[in-house]
């Protein structure tokens, strides 16, 4: 799967989709990025959701998984992927990374983003991932953060 840049019929304005090795387009990541572009996005979005989502369907292809049949696991396993470093490199560091947290973000938003949009059409995983948003997921903070909370580190 891979991003391709394409320009709208009416406006000429430059879009993206997701296609696969043939130039199939997947019609329902076309769907949202064609949503992002009518509702006017920045056309940099609209080529960065559709790159995070290229590689979100490469994961699921690899995974043998279809978009529908996602789960919340899926999601919390493609973190792990993104963050991963590349299979023919070989790591020096342990604590390397492929990706930058931001980067790992950046593509999470697109996903999530994507079956918000399709929430509406009923899709599992959607309604899922939506409800997890919403809910206080906080964030990970040490046992004693509570005692030293303020006090200024060297």
């Amino acid at each position: 799967m891979k991003a391709q840049r394409v320009l709208m019929p009416v406006t000429s304005r430059e879009s993206w989709t997701v296609v696969d090795d043939n130039f199939v387009v997947a019609d329902s990541a076309e769907r949202y990025l064609a949503h992002l572009a009518g509702i006017e996005r920045s056309p940099n979005t609209v080529r960065a959701y559709a790159h995070s989502l290229a590689l979100w369907w490469e994961f699921l292809a690899w995974r043998g998984v279809g978009w529908t049949d996602a789960g919340v696991e899926n999601v919390s396993r493609f973190v792990t992927w993104l963050r991963a470093p590349a299979t023919n490199v070989i790591v020096l560091d342990a604590g390397a990374t492929r990706r930058a947290e931001s980067t790992v973000n950046r593509h999470l938003a697109a996903v999530f983003g994507f079956y918000d949009f399709h929430t509406r059409g009923g899709v599992v995983l959607a309604e899922s991932l939506v409800a997890w948003r919403r809910s206080a997921r906080g964030s990970f903070k040490p046992f004693l953060h509570h005692v030293s909370k303020g006090a200024l580190r060297s």
